[in-house]
């Protein structure tokens, strides 16, 4: 014992291993080792509006096709920022219009890539991965509008909320939806008919619910007596990316209505896909 190497050392316990939902949470939030998931959802992302685009005006000629594309994937991103006095995501995010150009290309010249695209299989992880990062866009946009807007100041709310009410709301909404006014000579198109289409609904729902779970102190510990894990954000997160991931593939698989929450074009062109 008079010894150093005579006392045996405690033995480190190894870390325990992360079980299916936190590698799950990991991937789709974009954090610790998953981080360049981030790059794979964008790509994904990128490929499913092109596709779109492709189906929808097969005869686009370059010098149209990528301004379309970057408006009509990246229009909350633009929108929101210049709408808080700030620069627009595709001015400081240098990923987001090279992967669109790229997309672009793959879609335009590689038949491979985009009969993948248009198959079953393709159809399903490219659409899957747009709700994704169309879940994050939101969140950003709605991040950014209650760090940058001051609290509920007046009016019948004034003190009950620690946050912005309204504008963040909003910012949440255009940044899932956004590209669905783009561009703006379309204006309110998207609205026009009977039924309010599945990006807006959605965004509309999912603002509410990430802006109130997340900036709101009050509102999240009121919801966590109910139901605990919503008092992590990153699960709020995490259920509102399930959430726009999800629905859509169960009107796919014929598990839920189609119109639930509005008619959604990729659903619908996987129908069309199904039946030819």
């Amino acid at each position: 014992l008079l010894w150093p190497g005579a006392m045996k050392k405690a033995a480190v316990p190894l870390p325990a291993a992360p079980t299916p939902l936190e590698v799950l949470r990991e991937v789709l939030l974009f954090q610790g080792d998953y981080a360049f998931a981030y790059y794979i959802f964008l790509a994904l992302y990128c490929a499913a509006c092109c596709r779109n685009l492709k189906e929808a005006l097969p005869r686009l000629t370059w010098f149209y096709a990528i301004p379309l594309a970057v408006l009509t994937s990246f229009g909350g991103g633009i929108m929101v920022p210049v709408l808080l006095g700030l620069p627009a995501a595709p001015l400081i995010n240098e990923a987001l219009i090279p992967t669109m150009i790229i997309a672009w290309a793959c879609v335009q010249y590689l038949h491979p890539v985009l009969a993948l695209l248009q198959s079953p299989f393709g159809r399903a992880a490219s659409n899957s991965g747009f709700e994704v990062f169309r879940y994050h866009v939101l969140a950003i946009c709605s991040d950014l509008a209650s760090r940058t807007l001051p609290p509920v100041s007046t009016g019948p709310l004034a003190g009950t909320l620690s946050c912005a009410l309204v504008g963040p709301l909003l910012c949440g909404m255009i940044g899932g939806c956004g590209g669905a006014f783009m561009p703006l000579s379309n204006g309110l198109k998207a609205l026009e008919g009977s039924t309010i289409p599945w990006r807006v609904q959605s965004s509309a729902v999912m603002s509410a619910w990430h802006h109130l779970l997340t900036h709101d102190a009050a509102v999240r510990a009121s919801a966590a007596e109910y139901v605990p894990f919503l008092a992590d954000p990153a699960m709020v997160k995490l259920c509102g990316i399930l959430f726009f991931a999800g629905l859509p593939a169960l009107q796919q698989l014929g598990l839920l209505p189609a119109g639930l929450l509005g008619p959604n074009p990729f659903v619908i062109n996987a129908a069309k896909v199904k039946r030819a």
